[in-house]
């Protein structure tokens, strides 16, 4: 199958007649003579028309990372990113005093996630208006769309947080207010999901749609190109969602329907993929070792809180020079991303794992938690078995260590040290840095209607 989608600048056909205002949820709706416009589409659609969606979808979820990713990293101390073009990244990232809502880490990916959402929402009423759609045809592309559309609200609340959300955006004219808090856009983002779930079950054997390389194994050519494997991918979501929740038992059951594998590959999963030809995107987090001015650095503290040994520390590496800039030194380029094209994971069995031993610890299935946290401990790491107590809190706190390294640069420190309120434990750099909880609310999102 293709490496990113057929042609991935068809990403601009209709994704760009409806992207979100870069700085608010108002759509601006344009035509290109060339191609069809999102009116064209709402109704009596091609097959053809839906696809060029679903590539615009894919493609979407692909852009505005590097921004989401640094903000994730920098602030949850997993990276330095000197910039010599902009130095918010050592500034206000790391909390050096109060955050720009009109800044662009505030507002690129926020935008870009809404736009991707946009578009899911556009699929959703089009592929219902699809006459020459059969049944299950319809509901493998709403089971598609939703769950992107939920990945991607999940991705804006992780930056949000309490701040809340607005879930629904299908209507510019008639925007859904914002959630009250975190917790009840998680609640409405998990009705989302369960949405999904349910299409993808009636969608039959096969999608009407292609989906990139990132949702094939080489174990399985298929993979999660089809609606029996691609559900899978939706309980592992939904697990995630679920664990963020606090609901431990809901969590684990989703888990252990999701394609988790305790003797399987730790990196299977779902990707974002990227290619270096012309109208392609390649991976915003990949800098080459050893590289001066606007680089990404390991923070410090990953490097010096390792246990010693641990084969996870090579996902970074010594420099031959230290880097130096605003009071911050760094030793170890960050190196998780090691050329152009790697991919960046969704979600892969690493973490389905660990969400595993998590929910165990959380329902008082401390041998059984023991179990997997050796599985990463020794497949992953090289450090031996976990030999303390078989207690709560002293295995969340190995729990959260083991996330840490095994997941570490890929968007996942700063959400768990907040869910468990432990953000300040996390390094204070300099005098007058701070940990910031979460990023403000864009500046044209105050005031708008539904807000």
């Amino acid at each position: 199958m293709q490496n990113i989608m057929k042609n991935t600048k068809t990403y601009f056909i209709l994704t760009i007649t409806v992207l979100l205002s870069l700085f608010s949820c108002e759509i601006e709706e344009t035509v290109d003579p060339n191609q069809p416009s999102a009116d064209g589409v709402l109704k009596n659609a091609t097959i053809g028309q839906l696809n060029e969606l679903v590539t615009g979808i894919l493609a979407s979820t692909s852009s505005g990372l590097g921004v989401y990713y640094e903000v994730a990293g920098v602030v949850g101390r997993d990276v330095y990113r000197f910039d010599t073009a902009d130095p918010r990244y050592v500034g206000d990232l790391m909390g050096t005093g109060n955050l720009d809502n009109s800044a662009f880490y505030t507002n690129t990916s926020y935008a870009q996630r809404y736009a991707t959402i946009k578009t899911a929402n556009i699929l959703i009423e089009a592929c219902q208006n699809t006459p020459v759609l059969t049944a299950e045809q319809v509901e493998g592309y709403l089971g598609f769309a939703n769950t992107l559309k939920a990945f991607e609200l999940l991705n804006v609340l992780n930056q949000q947080y309490d701040n809340g959300i607005r879930i629904e955006v299908a209507d510019p004219l008639n925007l859904g207010p914002f959630t009250a808090n975190a917790a009840e856009a998680l609640a409405q983002i998990a009705t989302i999901f369960s949405e999904a779930a349910v299409h993808n079950a009636a969608a039959g054997n096969s999608f009407a749609f292609d989906l990139t390389s990132g949702f094939e194994t080489e174990a399985d050519a298929d993979s999660f190109t089809i609606p029996a494997n691609f559900g899978k991918f939706i309980k592992a979501l939904q697990a995630r969602v679920e664990l963020y929740r606090g609901n431990f038992a809901q969590a684990l059951t989703f888990v252990n329907q999701s394609f988790i594998d305790e003797s399987g590959n730790f990196n299977l999963g779902v990707y974002r993929v990227f290619a270096n030809a012309s109208g392609d995107r390649v991976n915003p987090l990949f800098f080459p070792q050893n590289t001066n001015g606007t680089t990404r650095l390991a923070h410090p503290t990953w490097l010096t809180d390792a246990i010693p040994g641990d084969l996870r520390l090579s996902k970074a590496t010594i420099r031959n020079e230290v880097a130096e800039t605003a009071d911050l030194v760094a030793t170890h380029d960050a190196f998780r991303y090691t050329s152009n094209t790697s991919p960046i994971a969704i979600i892969r069995n690493e973490e389905l794992l660990l969400i595993k031993a998590e929910a165990l610890i959380q329902t008082n299935q401390f041998a059984d938690a023991k179990t997997i946290i050796d599985l990463i401990r020794v497949d992953v790491g090289g450090i031996g078995v976990y030999t303390g107590p078989l207690a709560s809190p002293e295995m969340i706190d190995e729990l959260l260590f083991q996330r840490r390294y095994s997941l570490w640069d890929e968007g996942h420190r700063w959400i768990d040290m907040r869910r468990y309120n432990r953000l300040d434990e996390l390094t204070i750099d300099r005098p007058g840095d701070s940990v910031i909880p979460q990023l403000p609310r864009p500046f044209n999102e105050i005031g708008v209607q539904g807000g």
